[in-house]
């Protein structure tokens, strides 16, 4: 179902145009219906993000989230995608729930972390 709504979504106007420049090619002329939707950003990393949450779930790797708010971040964990490819529900979930503490020098490392990446980004010339 994800994926016949992240198609549908992509590619029907891409179907629908070619169809209908086909038929005019053949001499059939006929209205074609095109969808006039923006897509949001990063609909693909959403879907198979949410699909390798089930598929992990059907594979009895990992029980099912109880609490929306962490399967949502899950979905949504962006920052992640720049790191690498789809990551495992089994992988990220059990980081969302182990207890966060707060601390200065957990701060103070992670703004260096920030500060370096800006650096490294101004000495790449991007």
């Amino acid at each position: 179902m994800n994926l016949g709504i992240l198609g549908f979504f992509k590619y029907y106007n891409f179907f629908a145009e070619s169809l209908h420049a086909l038929g005019v090619v053949w001499g059939i002329h006929f209205d074609t219906f095109t969808l006039k939707v923006l897509l949001p950003v990063g609909i693909s990393f959403y879907t198979f993000q949410s699909i390798s949450y089930i598929v992990d779930i059907y594979r009895d790797r990992i029980k099912p989230e109880r609490h929306f708010l962490d399967y949502a971040l899950f979905v949504a964990f962006f920052p992640q995608l720049v790191a690498g490819p789809i990551e495992r529900a089994g992988h990220m979930l059990p980081q969302y729930k182990s207890p966060r503490q707060i601390t200065a020098q957990k701060n103070k490392e992670g703004l260096w972390f920030i500060y370096w990446g800006v650096l490294s980004q101004d000495f790449c010339g991007r």
